[in-house]
């Protein structure tokens, strides 16, 4: 990972950790809708869903930046062909290439649903800012998207920290009822037999997948970033970054539970269980003007990943800088601002990661495959 002697550098570690923190926090995290089908769904058990995930993060993300520094790929994605073989790998490479557009198309129905139901703003006028924006930073290399994303991931994991503690601290004592509601399906508004949208059958299920949807966002990332960085400063920052989200999944999680049947002011048919962007409730109730500002912030989030998406498959085909690159940048955003345009965000959300999911999580048992066997042949040498 670059070199390996020296001081930490905290600085260089603060903006790693807010890669990996802007990077996981999409469009799906900041709106609300990815912890309500992945944690919230599933009551209580939506803390054994945050530690299988973290362990799994940081697992194959500490695996992708050590690959990354040892190897030095042409492309971040030949880090599958590492640990996955010739040909699962190669599979691995294109298909990982295809989600993390796929992705970007999530990433454009999250900023237009954002901007629509807080500002009333139509729905491509989100869409567009998102594809602009995205593009020019795109275009401007890996260098520019890391600093670009690093500083602003700090402020939204804070301030969605925020948004859960305050509601945690003003509704805990409707934990217990929200509990039950999950529980009992006894979700407002509900017709014929409509209830919450959730990641799989059960908790194990729910953290598999969603570490294996970030696993595929991840791996060329981090392996570029391992390439590129001292050993330490990378791993303190994915250490960091991990405990930032997972400490704001929890409180959030916790205060949609609290809150799982508050409604969207002037809605009798729109609730946290159902909303397109529940955390804009949440963060109505503690204050409605700071639902405007945290719409600003949601908004961000969604940039802040819909980068590296828009920079993977960009990057596959075409070599940074070029006009190749950047004709290519344009392109692909402009088919994903029609393609997200034209789907519901929430169905954007349960069916592209839920199922994208179960695939990275099987990429995960071919790396502990890999571990085993490597750790077997250093003690044959031995």
């Amino acid at each position: 990972m670059g070199k390996e002697s020296g001081a930490v550098n905290w600085k260089r570690v603060l903006i790693l950790a807010g890669a990996v923190i802007a990077f996981t926090i999409g469009s799906g995290f900041a709106t609300g809708q990815e912890i309500i089908q992945y944690f919230t769904a599933y009551g209580w058990q939506s803390i054994l869903v945050i530690l299988g995930f973290a362990v799994a993060f940081l697992y194959y993300n500490f695996n992708f930046a050590k690959a990354g520094a040892e190897q030095h790929f042409e492309h971040g994605n030949d880090v599958y062909k590492y640990f996955c073989g010739k040909y699962v790998g190669t599979f691995c490479d294109y298909y990982s290439t295809v989600f993390c557009y796929m992705s970007f198309w999530v990433m454009i129905g999250g900023a237009a649903s954002t901007l629509h139901q807080e500002y009333g703003l139509p729905t491509w006028a989100g869409a567009v800012i998102l594809t602009i924006l995205t593009t020019i930073t795109v275009i401007g290399g890996l260098n520019s998207l890391v600093d670009a994303i690093g500083v602003v991931g700090p402020i939204i994991v804070v301030l969605c920290i925020f948004i859960g503690l305050v509601t945690c601290i003003q509704d805990g004592g409707n934990v217990a009822a929200g509990l039950d509601v999950i529980k009992n399906s006894a979700y407002a508004g509900a017709e014929g037999g409509e209830t919450i949208k959730n990641a799989g059958a059960n908790w194990f299920i729910s953290a598999a997948s969603y570490a294996g949807f970030v696993l595929l966002w991840f791996a060329s990332f981090t392996a570029a970033l391992g390439s590129k960085n001292k050993k330490k400063d990378l791993n303190y920052g994915i250490i960091g970054g991990t405990v930032a989200v997972c400490v704001a999944i929890g409180l959030i999680s916790f205060a949609q539970i609290a809150n799982i049947n508050t409604p969207l002011s002037g809605s009798d048919s729109t609730f946290v269980w159902n909303a397109d962007i529940p955390n804009l409730i949440l963060a109505m109730k503690i204050w409605k003007p700071f639902s405007a500002i945290f719409a600003i912030v949601v908004f961000a989030g969604i940039y802040t990943t819909a980068v590296p998406l828009l920079y993977n498959p960009a990057s596959r085909f075409a070599k940074e800088g070029t006009s190749k690159f950047r004709i290519l940048t344009v392109i692909l955003a402009v088919v994903g601002l029609i393609v997200g345009l034209f789907l519901p965000f929430r169905t954007l959300v349960n069916v592209i990661y839920v199922i994208n999911g179960y695939v990275g999580a099987i990429l995960i048992l071919f790396m502990l495959k890999k571990n085993i066997t490597d750790l077997l042949k250093k003690k044959k040498k031995a």
